[in-house]
């Protein structure tokens, strides 16, 4: 209904993409969500540019498939790329940028 009324490149559809990929997520269906993961991190990328809070969002989305998988490499690579972008776009006492530093340690564990 969203790409219908909103055409494929539009945020709400981004989102749309980034929550059905958290719902294969938690069901353990990695590669379905990292599917749509990677086709909302697109849209937002297009629309917003790299340095989006949003963007930053999708590549630690994609960034806890990989630490599900144990590809903890490619996960803190992804969760250094969130946190690159959410210390230039957010104070640093934003939750978000601590919650950015939680999850790289997370990997660690």
């Amino acid at each position: 209904i969203k790409i219908k009324a909103l055409g494929h490149n539009h945020t709400d559809v981004a989102l749309a993409y980034n929550n059905i990929a958290n719902v294969f997520e938690r069901q353990g269906k990695h590669a379905e969500s990292m599917e749509l993961h990677e086709k909302s991190l697109a849209i937002r990328i297009n629309v917003l540019g790299h340095n989006h809070a949003d963007v930053a969002g999708s590549y630690s989305g994609m960034a806890i498939i990989y630490e599900a998988q144990r590809r903890y490499a490619e996960s803190l690579a992804l969760h250094e790329k969130s946190h690159a972008i959410m210390v230039k776009v957010l104070p640093h006492d934003h939750p978000n940028v601590a919650a950015s530093y939680h999850n790289m340690a997370n990997v660690y564990q």
